[in-house]
């Protein structure tokens, strides 16, 4: 069945410049299933929807892309020939993480900083933690270290903080460390000297001598990942690079030579955590910055849409099987953190601003010790899944809840593609709904109700301690579980309005966000300058940062005309340890440019922490310059879905807590078409990757761009 939205044909530019139409496909690798969205040249998009394998990722990622092949009428092999840019979000890089599946990593560092990733700079036991886990010192520590000991060794060598080397790097007593450590079991190398963003050239010469010592091993240096001040930040990239580093070598390259392999004669792109896409190249040797690019790819297609749709402000929540993200989208950007915490290490990295829970389709419902209800973080999975699925789940879980409920028809769910089993999810709930002594069918609400309410919390987390009113904001709700639960979560939450985008693409829209996704690439330099700067210093390190950008940019077959480039500044008050992000006019600076920049960063300041919280008198400084540059491809331009022929017509019993009873309810089966027509809830919209779920008291509608526009106060 053809599940498609329609949109302005997709160009592309090749390596001539010349323009053509093609396929333009996207695919995001998530925990539970794997995603592909393919806008096609007559600009339809057609989406995919496969379990993800966890023991081979590969081979879900061409299933996912074949699932929409079929939709088309072409085979897999057809649409790759005829493919104009393949881009993939993943989360393979976190999940090993997550998981601790990564490689054993030998640490190399400066002698007498040994203890750096111990240390972390004194504050790692509160690092990444919600304010009751931080007071609870007893119940607390930090991180278990992804390096032991035994496995970190020092480099005599030492570069001062202007650069300059102070003590020779001793080449003899090196190669033995690496030696050392290749006999501990090091399988990958992380290399962070001092002052290696001043002068890089010891951390160059060390990864030379690794590659002559264990050439079969990935290494890598904190200085080609990073030029911000901050030691132990700057020394976890790297570490986390060459975690998941031979893991996902490996996976861009099955990935690369599988497309090759079937087809498809261009380059595949990754989406980054930053916001952009990166070649596969990049991937592989840089692969910490694909983490969270998955999640990521949301946002960015999220902030696609809010662009057309005229609406600065979105708070983005996308609910798949394993978890549940939350980003911002101010003045239709996407904010970035410059330092970054993945599992709760920091580190020196560029990222879209998201934070996570455990909370989505498969998060399992459990009984504490203090004999209350529990949902997650603990995940079903893909394997063995939610008890409804039939694949040997028993523990309860929130898709089990939905089934139970009448929330997901289990005799006709995902359209009949797939039969749930209604025993087996009744059968889980039990298992909590017995010893707490109530119903089953008020165990299902109660274990929704949690995670809703979980999931709000966090939304709440990420607007109203930063000083952002939820009411300013529209909730963008997607991924295959989001709007089954949106619209309770941002009617708790106290959002604007809630909006389901581009409805039939909801259910995979990461994958479209990645679709759409330019490659961007971000150059840096690190160092003070106190204002008013001297303009020579600053045209001279723009100059430079640009044409680096610009050279690489060309040398991935950009056209010049193709080529963005846009210029920031780091800056804060003097004396203070954080500064925040300025945008810089591009040209040559004057007096008065630089006089300008002074004043944009008093108001960038003010509007990020209110009016009168400047301190003028102290003086500033800027901390770091630097460019993000994009290579520019041709966008698809939602032009809105066609009138509808009419859905099939519904209606089955449903327990809705609102009403502590089943309701029967009316069920629209939408078959790829909008409708003309004010929705009341309670009512359910069926679509074949997930269900709209309208709860009572709210009422809903079709905007000009194909999206569910949903008024959750009613």
């Amino acid at each position: 069945m053809t599940q498609t939205t329609d949109m302005a044909p997709a160009a592309s530019v090749n390596g001539n410049g010349a323009r053509r139409a093609g396929y333009v496909i996207g695919v995001d690798i998530g925990g539970t299933f794997t995603d592909a969205a393919v806008v096609g040249p007559d600009g339809q998009i057609v989406t995919g929807k496969v379990p993800t394998r966890p023991d081979d990722r590969a081979r879900s990622f061409f299933e996912a892309i074949e699932e929409a092949a079929d939709k088309f009428g072409i085979s897999l092999e057809t649409m790759l020939e005829s493919c104009e840019r393949l881009v993939h979000g993943t989360t393979t890089g976190t999940n090993a993480l997550i998981t601790r599946t990564g490689a054993d990593v030998g640490l190399l560092v400066t002698a007498g900083f040994r203890d750096m990733t111990t240390f972390m700079n004194g504050k790692g036991r509160m690092v990444g933690l919600p304010i009751d886990k931080v007071l609870d010192l007893a119940g607390t520590d930090k991180p278990t270290p992804l390096i032991p000991k035994r496995l970190i060794a020092e480099v005599n060598e030492r570069v001062d903080f202007e650069g300059e080397v102070i003590v020779p790097l001793d080449e003899e007593k090196l190669r033995q460390r690496i030696r050392d450590l290749r006999e501990a079991g090091a399988e990958a190398y992380a290399i962070s000297l001092m002052w290696s963003l001043r002068n890089p050239e010891h951390e160059r010469r060390v990864l030379e001598i690794v590659r002559e010592e264990h050439p079969e091993a990935f290494a890598c240096c904190g200085a080609d990942l990073s030029r911000r001040m901050g030691e132990y930040e700057r020394t976890m990239t790297s570490v986390l690079n060459a975690y998941i580093g031979p893991l996902m070598r490996h996976y861009v390259e099955a990935i690369i030579h599988g497309a090759r392999a079937r087809g498809y004669e261009g380059r595949v792109l990754y989406t980054q955590c930053a916001g952009g896409a990166i070649t596969g190249s990049e991937a592989a040797a840089a692969p910490v910055r694909t983490i969270h690019s998955g999640p990521v790819s949301g946002t960015l297609g999220s902030a696609f849409l809010a662009t057309r749709m005229q609406e600065r402000n979105v708070i983005v929540t996308d609910m798949g099987g394993t978890s549940f993200d939350v980003s911002i989208i101010r003045d239709l950007e996407p904010d970035v953190r410059e330092v970054s915490i993945v599992e709760r290490f920091e580190i020196s990295q560029p990222m879209v601003d998201l934070d996570t829970i455990g909370a989505g389709g498969g998060s399992i419902a459990w009984i504490d010790d203090a004999g209350g209800l529990q949902v997650g973080p603990q995940s079903a999975g893909a394997v063995p899944g939610p008890a409804c699925y039939g694949r040997g789940g028993v523990q309860p879980t929130v898709t089990d809840a939905d089934v139970v409920l009448g929330i997901l028809d289990a005799d006709n769910f995902l359209h009949g593609a797939m039969k749930l089993d209604r025993e087996a999810a009744e059968k889980a709930i039990t298992r909590v709904a017995d010893p707490l002594g109530l119903t089953l069918h008020q165990a299902a609400a109660g274990i929704n109700r949690i995670i809703d309410s979980k999931m709000a919390d966090l939304l709440r987390r990420m607007s109203v301690l930063r000083g952002l009113d939820p009411r300013d904001f529209v909730c963008f709700a997607f991924g295959g579980s989001g709007p089954v639960h949106a619209g309770a979560v941002a009617r708790d939450a106290g959002v604007k309005s809630l909006v389901v985008p581009v409805l039939h693409v909801a259910p995979v829209w990461s994958a479209f966000g990645a679709a759409i996704a330019q490659v961007s690439h971000v150059y840096e330099r690190w160092q003070p300058h106190t204002m008013p700067a001297d303009t020579g210093v600053l045209n001279a390190i723009f100059e430079e940062l640009e044409a680096s950008a610009r050279a690489q940019l060309l040398d991935e077959q950009f056209l010049e005309e193709r080529i963005l480039m846009q210029r920031f500044a780091r800056m804060k008050y003097n004396a203070q340890a954080f500064d925040v992000e300025v945008p810089v006019a591009l040209g040559t600076l004057g007096s008065e440019e630089v006089a300008a920049l002074e004043e944009d960063f008093h108001r960038v300041y003010e509007e990020l922490h209110g009016k009168g919280s400047g301190y003028r008198e102290g003086g500033c400084k800027i901390t770091a310059l630097f460019v993000r540059s994009r290579g520019l491809s041709d966008q698809p331009a939602v032009i809105g879905g066609r009138a509808g022929t009419g859905p099939q017509r519904l209606s089955r019993p449903v327990y809705w807590a609102e009403y502590a009873e089943f309701v029967d309810t009316p069920v629209l089966r939408l078959e790829g078409s909008l409708l003309d027509e004010d929705l009341n809830g309670p009512m359910l919209l069926e679509l074949p990757d997930t269900v709209v779920v309208i709860r009572p008291g709210q009422s809903a509608s079709f905007d000009d761009l194909g999206s569910l526009v949903i008024d959750v106060k009613g």
